[in-house]
């Protein structure tokens, strides 16, 4: 362990490393949240009939495209 991080872990109490895991899955809740959103907001226009499945199914492709893209990127380096 080098200078800075000894420092960091005296004042903060918790390492880098540990910041670093806490920030990633905070991420990954709200992009979960945005997903779930999204979802929820894709079924209630599909069963009210204000878009078809084609377009369901695309937006639904993209979102779980997204969520897998950003917890990767949030969770790469981290672990």
């Amino acid at each position: 362990m080098n200078a800075v991080n000894a420092a960091f872990e005296h004042g903060a109490g918790f390492t880098p490393n540990q910041l670093a895991i806490l920030i990633a899955v905070i991420g990954m809740i709200l992009v979960t949240a945005w997903a779930m959103w999204v979802g929820w907001s894709l079924f209630k226009g599909l069963k009210s009939e204000r878009t078809d499945k084609a377009k369901f199914i695309s937006a639904m492709k993209r979102t779980m495209l997204i969520w897998l893209l950003l917890n990767y990127i949030l969770f790469t380096g981290v672990f």
